[in-house]
């Protein structure tokens, strides 16, 4: 599959140095396999715990895009760019899908996860995934511009244990 780029603006670069750009189609195929590639990048940078946390994130916001910000139609793009300064990872993500509701943002702050997992009546069927990306990253920004949406997310890498 030809790789070259598919989406008409670039995503902008965080500052730092570039490890990993990606332009895709906007299919759980390609999520499924740059989520692997980077995962792969990111074991070798901050090992298997760090890096299943970017995995994790990552794939819920590739796979939102595609579901909910494409519905799936697979004609949409997704670029994808990840850079590291001074001890963090930053990655940028840009699509031109629908843009995320500004009150599901609003409600993603992890009060989700307050439920009984007894109680299999009450246990939330969805809603998880903003707050479960706003738990794998030390910080996100999300703007919606006239090119389409931008998430930029930062995880701090792991610090050396003495």
């Amino acid at each position: 599959m030809d790789h070259a780029l598919l989406i008409s603006v670039p995503v902008q670069a965080p500052p730092g140095d570039l490890l990993y750009e990606a332009h895709i189609p906007a299919t759980l195929e390609e999520v499924s396999r740059i989520c692997a590639e980077l995962n792969a990048l990111a074991i070798a940078r901050g090992g298997v715990e760090w890096a299943a946390e970017i995995d994790l994130g990552l794939t819920e916001v590739l796979t939102n895009v595609v579901r909910h910000g494409y519905g799936e139609t697979g004609t949409g793009h997704i670029g994808l760019r990840c850079t590291a300064d001074a001890g963090r990872w930053l990655l940028s993500a840009l699509d031109q899908g629908s843009p995320i509701p500004t009150d599901l943002l609003a409600q993603a702050d992890g009060s989700v996860f307050d439920f009984d997992p007894d109680d299999l009546d009450n246990i939330p069927e969805g809603g998880m995934g903003l707050a479960l990306i706003r738990g794998c990253f030390d910080d996100l920004d999300y703007v919606v511009t006239p090119h389409g949406n931008r998430l930029h997310l930062v995880k701090q890498l792991p610090q050396p244990t003495a």
